[in-house]
């Protein structure tokens, strides 16, 4: 994908597409679809100039633009969703990107040129370049960044979730007295804000805003399907309320968790002794609780991981039906017991691990009825550990 250049001059990587988003789930396509192209390789001492950039979608009027200073391209239909410094933006004018169908695209700058095939999207997700290949994975969309396979030729390790995104549910309303809607709050106690565009409830409608909206550091946010309504219920304007097609909870028995693309960041159950309805309940502390838009009481002592008995490790929390098994690693001085739950935290599967034993053990996951949100729990005595897993096909 590099030429080489008059008079011996060094080879100097071309542009290439690099991201397209074409079916954005909860703003208009016009809205939130964007192609993002790479301009030159930074790591180049000299990045590479042409006179023009020429870019065409299938048989339609080429997009012709003066060269752009910079080494990113985004492509929008309105200036405004531009990201800002660093990032040359285009207008995509009437091109619509398909979101049913193949499609394939054209760019020529200078004596480069790059033509790619795209598959089929799927909604919410966007289309990413692996390196400089013609493999195209489906991913989160990121707007004017590097994504994670780095185009440039590194793959970057992986951040754990748990500091790519402290987002935890900090309390639910899952049976509120009608008409009051159903709630949940989601509290970020991490110093960095988390984009709204990043996340959803897992099996539970599409991302939770838009790409440059976000949860701000140590804020609380109340999601529902109907914010309107809860607002009424609250009677004061200073919580956040976002709006989210997240179905209906079990009154019961149930579970919900918070999902960034297929990996699980929080997840929690409840059932009948759980908290009575139409109570809500915190999840860190299992104690009614209705305090929207503030955290309440703190996590109990027996929630302290350095109170524990025991420390454990799962080998993943996204796993496949048929893929690596699902390990579990206990070290303690005491018996614990394992078990595996289904979504509405019904147990399918227990077993004793007998005290420092310090090995990996496997659970049977065909034992899970169905694929989805499902747990593991640790228990010695008092002391219980449930972990959110996702179970894919």
């Amino acid at each position: 994908m590099s030429v080489l250049a008059e008079c011996r001059t060094p080879a100097y990587a071309c542009p290439l597409f690099v991201e397209f988003f074409s079916d954005p789930v909860d703003v208009a396509d016009q809205e939130g679809e964007f192609v993002e192209i790479r301009l030159s390789d930074p790591s180049e001492e000299v990045a590479f100039r042409a006179e023009s950039l020429l870019v065409q979608f299938e048989g339609k009027a080429p997009l012709r633009f003066e060269f752009p200073q910079g080494n990113r391209l985004l492509m929008v239909h309105d200036s405004a969703s531009c990201p800002g410094a660093g990032i040359a933006c285009g207008l995509l004018g009437t091109v619509s990107l398909p979101n049913s169908r193949e499609s394939s695209w054209l760019l020529e700058a200078g004596t480069c040129r790059d033509s790619v095939v795209l598959p089929k999207p799927k909604p919410g997700k966007s289309l990413q370049r692996v390196k400089e290949s013609d493999e195209w994975v489906v991913s989160e969309p990121t707007p004017g960044i590097p994504d994670e396979y780095n185009e440039w030729g590194v793959v970057p390790e992986r951040e754990s979730i748990d500091s790519l995104a402290p987002l935890r549910i900090s309390e639910i309303h899952h049976c509120p007295a009608e008409p009051e809607p159903e709630w949940v709050e989601v509290y970020n106690g991490g110093a960095t804000a988390q984009p709204l565009s990043k996340f959803h409830f897992c099996g539970r409608g599409g991302v939770w805003g838009a790409l440059r909206d976000s949860i701000e550091p140590y804020e609380s946010v109340l999601f529902s399907r109907d914010t309107l309504l809860l607002r009424e219920f609250i009677g004061y304007r200073d919580v956040r309320l976002v709006q989210v097609s997240m179905g209906y909870l079990n009154n019961t028995a149930g579970s919900l968790a918070i999902c960034a693309g297929e990996a699980v960041v929080d997840s929690v159950s409840w059932d009948k002794n759980t908290v009575r309805c139409p109570s809500g309940f915190n999840p860190q502390t299992l104690r009614t609780e209705n305090t929207p838009g503030f955290q309440g009481l703190p996590k109990s002592s027996r929630d302290s991981l350095s109170d524990f008995p025991f420390e454990w490790k799962l080998s993943s929390r996204v796993v496949r039906r048929g893929g690596a098994p699902l390990r579990v690693f206990v070290e303690s001085e005491v018996s614990v017991q394992v078990r595996l739950l289904d979504s509405a935290g019904r147990s399918e599967w227990s077993r004793n691990l007998p005290a420092s034993s310090n090995a990996w053990w496997e659970i049977p996951l065909e034992r899970l009825p169905k694929v989805g949100v499902a747990f593991v729990e640790l228990s010695s005595g008092k002391f219980e550990k449930r972990i959110g897993i996702l179970l894919r096909p």
